[in-house]
């Protein structure tokens, strides 16, 4: 009995050994690099200050981070290593969201692709910010879509069977809308203005921001090549509050070939302190200016006309043909070989547009003359309501030489003296007796 009893140990044994011996082998051969671990652990932060200032698009960039640990791994050196791993972010991408803030995301979502544990990734997004955004604290999104592998099984001595796991995390992005001054321009004056000149032009601007603007400058800016340039670019205002205004006005040049039916883009911001007593530029604020059409001279009389070797007087009659009156006018005559002159300028006086003067000058003609039709420069010296001082574009002024008609009748008067005088003695010699 005992004999049997101790036989059949010794078989359950030797089968329990069996047994072992292939679970062992089963396993070796099955099983791979085994990690426990809560997958990907993923954060976003801005990489630079997270203010942001109303009326501007700025870009704003983002640094994802992954941040999963793995906390266990068992490790068989007959198993095929994995090639993904559970805290590996797969194939993401990310998108950034308003969220409560009043900033608009102009940048569509990113493909960040993968993101292994304690890696650090860029993402950069354009971002406006409406100019009466108020300010405060807000939160916007960042929404990461992923897929990570939270088990793997090895399938056979050379195959790995990977689950992959879709998922989608949505992280809070803090961000500050600064209080700012905020310009606004109400109205835009540029008096009387024109092409060819100088003048002023006054802009009505208000702080529609919510911070007070403490000894505040604004300055003016022509955008591009334009004809509009400033002479001085920053006025002094003052202390500027929320809901206040203030004139800023600004003496300008303005190209003689500048078309009077154009508005021409200019920017307009503010340098002050703020209430944390920093000094700050304003964001930009663009708006257009117009001015008259250039002041334009018309001759209106007809040529005159002088004589070889005399001195005559040339009359030149100009109208003011632009929509400005122009002041203390004055017509100046460049004259050049065969004539001569001593007496070159004209005084006209204020001529409203539409309005009329004439000019005289006196010119000396060469006796040697050729007789033909000459033509000699003129301009219009003028000032402005400014008091600034203009010179008008060139306008040409006729002379005619033309022989001199009296010399003719001399000649003929001489004759009919002479005839009429032998008339006179042939008459008297016929009358006296003996004579034939």
């Amino acid at each position: 009995m005992n004999l049997r009893r101790l036989a059949l140990k010794k078989t359950m044994m030797i089968f329990l050994i069996l047994c072992t011996g292939i679970g062992l082998c089963i396993t070796s051969c099955m099983a791979n690099d085994q990690y426990f671990s809560g997958g990907p652990d993923l954060a976003v932060s801005i990489d630079a200050s997270n203010q942001l200032i109303p009326g501007t698009t700025m870009q704003l960039p983002l640094v994802l981070e992954n941040r999963g640990k793995i906390t266990m791994e068992f490790y068989n050196a007959n198993s095929i290593p994995p090639q993904y791993i559970p805290t590996t972010a797969l194939f993401s991408t990310v998108q950034l969201v308003s969220g409560d803030s009043p900033v608009n995301v102009r940048s569509n979502p990113q493909i960040i692709g993968d993101i292994p544990a304690g890696v650090v990734v860029p993402a950069t997004f354009t971002v406006e910010i409406p100019q009466d955004a108020k300010a405060g604290s807000y939160a916007m999104q960042a929404i990461v879509t992923y897929q990570y592998v939270p088990t793997a099984g090895q399938a056979g001595t050379d195959n790995i069977e990977y689950v992959f796991k879709s998922a989608k995390k949505t992280i809070p992005v803090p961000v500050i809308v600064r209080k700012m001054l905020v310009l606004s321009v109400e109205n835009t004056s540029s008096g009387n203005l024109a092409a060819g000149g100088d003048g002023y032009i006054t802009f009505t601007i208000r702080n529609t921001g919510q911070d007070t603007g403490n000894h505040t400058s604004v300055y003016f800016s022509p955008d591009g090549a334009s004809p509009v340039v400033p002479y001085d670019n920053g006025i002094y205002i003052g202390d500027l509050p929320p809901g206040g205004t203030a004139k800023a006005r600004f003496k300008v040049a303005v190209s003689g070939n500048a078309d009077h039916k154009q508005t021409y883009p200019v920017t307009l911001y503010a340098v002050y302190r703020d209430f944390e007593g920093n000094t700050i530029t304003s964001p930009p604020v663009n708006t257009g200016v117009t001015f008259g059409e250039k002041v334009k001279f018309e001759l209106t009389s007809t040529p005159s006309v002088i004589h070889p070797g005399k001195t005559g007087v040339v009359t030149a009659t100009y109208k003011n043909t632009g929509n400005s009156t122009v002041y203390n006018t004055q017509a100046r005559i460049s004259v050049i070989d065969p004539f001569s002159s001593d007496d070159e300028t004209a005084f006209l006086g204020n001529l409203k547009p539409g309005e009329s003067a004439v000019a005289l000058f006196s010119v000396q003609t060469n006796a040697g003359a050729t007789i033909k039709a000459y033509s000699v420069d003129s301009e219009i010296a003028y000032t402005d309501s400014g008091n600034t001082a203009f010179t008008s574009d060139n306008i040409p002024v006729t002379i005619e030489v033309k022989p001199d008609s009296s010399t003719g009748l001399i000649v003929i008067v001489f004759l009919v003296i002479i005839i009429v005088a032998g008339a006179y003695l042939w008459h008297r010699n016929k009358k006296i007796p003996g004579r034939k």
